[in-house]
């Protein structure tokens, strides 16, 4: 099964699928029994409620037949326009988790030594990757939207409370989620050796543009200085972030997002293509990336450390001290920083 242009390949889909498909089925539960079982039993369960308040009037005096009704319908409503419940954990965590598996697990155990050496590029090995990646994802979702949509044609009763055309706006909104955080997720699949520095880094950056303003407007706050420039900032800023993804889809920049995360994949397939074998099993598979990665780690570092020690003067009736712990937490926060970063890459290296 192979295509000049797009090269799907059998074995390699297989392999994959064989390693990542207790994830997939474990999603399709969870996401069954959290959000599933519960729409799809809402017709019956209204009806319940009602041979209930018809066997015992007195208990339900202030019941009202129309507003209940018109609750559960929000109610379900609310649950496929916007992220609730487990559902964002999932959204976020599962393209991550699934990355990692067909990527960072294939480094430590030296798999992508032992594909190089079989008749297989790396373009394709890369291609399949993904595809398996997505099917993994977004296979949980289609499975779940299905039933959701097939219980309507067996329910009629369902059709009061929602209508396919919702499941499929969730279905198509949670697919496009799933989409940029697994393109946002290759990228560091392709740049990292490790599992773990791969699951870690991926965490970071997701929160990074959030977390480094904090630090910043926390440090111009410590020193002073008016933090209302950040928060404009940030306003803006938040919706151009990976984290934006996690909002109401109406409010999502889609179109930038979407370029995005193409962008990241054709950046993730570069980076796979171009990384050292002999590499992996290091933290950054590519040595230009370590300057860059101490000193990120360095700095936020310093910046953390410096409002720690500010808050430790603040225990003491004299201020006067206060800059001068603020400045030694800076210090004491790059080296600190510094020398995790540079630990983390010589012991990974050392394993390697």
């Amino acid at each position: 099964m192979y295509s000049k242009i797009l090269p799907f390949n059998k074995t390699l889909l297989k392999k994959d699928w064989k390693m990542t498909k207790w994830l997939c089925f474990v999603v399709v539960g969870i996401l069954f029994f959290t959000m599933t079982l519960g729409v799809i039993s809402t017709y019956k369960n209204f009806q319940i409620t009602l041979n209930e308040v018809e066997k015992y009037p007195e208990r339900y005096t202030d019941f009202d037949e129309y507003e209940y009704k018109k609750m559960l319908q929000h109610a379900l409503q609310r649950g496929f326009t916007r992220l609730t419940g487990i559902e964002p954990i999932l959204i976020v965590f599962v393209p991550i988790i699934v990355a990692a598996l067909l990527f960072g697990e294939e480094k430590r155990k030296k798999t992508f030594e032992v594909l190089s050496a079989m008749p297989f590029t790396r373009w394709e090995i890369f291609f399949n990757k993904v595809i398996m990646a997505y099917i993994n994802i977004a296979l949980p979702f289609l499975l779940n939207a299905a039933i959701m949509i097939a219980a309507l044609g067996f329910s009629k009763g369902l059709r009061d409370f929602y209508s396919a055309s919702m499941v499929i706006y969730w279905l198509g909104a949670d697919a496009f989620r799933l989409f940029v955080i697994l393109s946002f997720s290759l990228l560091f699949a392709s740049s990292t050796g490790t599992t773990g520095s791969q699951l870690v880094l991926t965490i970071i950056f997701f929160i990074f543009p959030l977390g480094f303003a904090g630090l910043i407007d926390m440090n111009m706050y410590m020193w002073g200085y008016s933090s209302f420039v950040i928060d404009d900032f940030l306003n803006i800023f938040v919706r151009y972030t990976i984290l934006d993804i996690l909002n109401n889809i109406e409010n999502v920049s889609i179109s930038f997002h979407l370029i995005s995360a193409i962008v990241m994949l054709i950046a993730s397939k570069f980076l796979f293509e171009h990384n050292k074998l002999e590499r992996s099993g290091e933290t950054l598979e590519f040595e230009s990336m370590e300057t860059f990665f101490k000193v990120g780690v360095a700095v936020c570092t310093s910046l953390l450390l410096g409002v720690i020690f500010d808050g430790f003067g603040d225990l003491n009736i004299y201020r006067s001290g206060n800059s001068i712990l603020a400045v030694l937490g800076y210090i004491v926060g790059l080296l600190l920083g510094w020398f995790i970063a540079s630990y983390s890459i010589k012991t990974n290296r050392a394993k390697a």
